[in-house]
């Protein structure tokens, strides 16, 4: 069962404790699976508790897909001097907009100024200078500066006290497990029992539950998976509607994922391109020498590779270019060339361009 965890690809929601970093989270789930095709969705802060995503095998490929959707929080913040409710609910409101954030000192980011947006800012609970708190923001969005800069506003003064993530996009507190539970959970696996590791165990598609969807037909799947984008032609049904310029999710009529890209047109008038890829999961079934590829990888055809040993056999590795290639003719036997000609099925003359 081991074998078949460790080829598993998705994502596992942890229950961030207070203390340890997010990396050091990535590195026992690693060693609780066995796998090291692992990292986490959004860096929290040791101080910090709550839901960090965890991307395994091919999932990981995902991080900067899911990483894009908004984060919710719960946290506690300290004003300076006393405040009314009302006076928090009305520097709340002016909050609850795209904002202007200068990253602290210790982050992971360059220490410039960012627009993010806040889409929700509640106020839960108060107690004299206490105030419990949800908010809704954006990707990227620093609580504790929104804690410090709510205070400067206010005129009061403020900090915050503590906070939980309690959703990352469509990972939700409610499914999130912790790390003991995931250790007892792979040990019940081993022994056969694994009904409890595949429950909190999510497949790729989870990431794309509330992103449009596009069903290809069989036959474009191929094309997919040897590096071709989403045209019309291959194009079954839609499920859900999108603008050009939005992110979709592409599957098979296996509800397989087989990639996820932008759209080049609207949902309503399909037309020519439809997606255009960033990330392909679906693997080629047929043609040596294919591989599945990210937007940002090269593609290598059937064949290519052949010919660039032809090639190089002919006339050295800079024939491509003209660079270091010698006038006397070819640089291996002519019997050489013949038998990689032979064996190939690619004929060219020694010497030839």
């Amino acid at each position: 069962m081991i074998e078949e965890i460790q080829k598993l690809n998705g994502f596992i929601v942890i229950d961030k404790p207070q203390g340890p970093t997010s990396h050091q989270v990535d590195y026992w789930v690693r060693q609780i699976l066995g796998t090291e095709k692992v990292g986490h969705i959004g860096t929290l802060d040791p101080n910090v508790t709550g839901v960090l995503v965890m991307a395994i095998g091919k999932a990981v490929r995902l991080i900067d897909v899911v990483h894009e959707k908004p984060k919710e929080y719960v946290g506690v913040m300290r004003f300076h001097s006393d405040i009314s409710e009302e006076e928090v609910r009305e520097v709340f409101r002016k909050f609850t907009t795209r904002i202007y954030q200068l990253p602290p000192v210790r982050s992971a980011v360059s220490r410039k100024v960012r627009i993010k947006t806040i889409y929700e800012l509640d106020m839960i609970e108060k107690k004299d200078k206490i105030v419990l708190f949800h908010v809704k923001c954006e990707s990227g969005t620093y609580i504790r500066t929104l804690c410090t800069d709510i205070g400067y506003v206010s005129g009061k003064g403020g900090q915050m006290v503590d906070l939980r993530r309690i959703s990352t996009g469509p990972f939700k507190e409610d499914i999130a497990i912790t790390l003991q539970d995931l250790q007892a959970y792979v040990d019940l696996a081993k022994e056969g029992k694994d009904e409890l590791f595949r429950s909190h165990f999510l497949d790729m598609t989870y990431a794309f539950i509330d992103y449009p969807k596009i069903v290809a037909k069989k036959s474009a799947v191929e094309n997919i998976a040897h590096g071709s984008d989403l045209y019309v032609g291959g194009v079954k049904l839609i499920d859900g509607n999108f603008q050009k310029g939005d992110r979709v999710c592409v599957l098979s009529e296996d509800n397989e994922l087989l990639g996820t890209g932008i759209a080049r047109c609207d949902s309503s008038n399909l037309f020519m391109k439809v997606v255009d890829f960033d990330h392909i999961f679906v693997e080629a079934k047929h043609g040596k020498g294919d591989v599945v590829r990210d937007r940002e990888k090269d593609v290598q055809r059937p064949g290519q590779q052949v010919h660039r040993n032809i090639r190089d056999a002919a006339h050295g590795p800079d024939s491509r270019t003209g660079r270091g290639r010698k006038e006397t003719g070819p640089q291996i036997a002519p019997n050489r060339v013949r038998k990689l000609q032979n064996k190939t099925g690619v004929h060219r003359r020694p010497g030839s361009h």
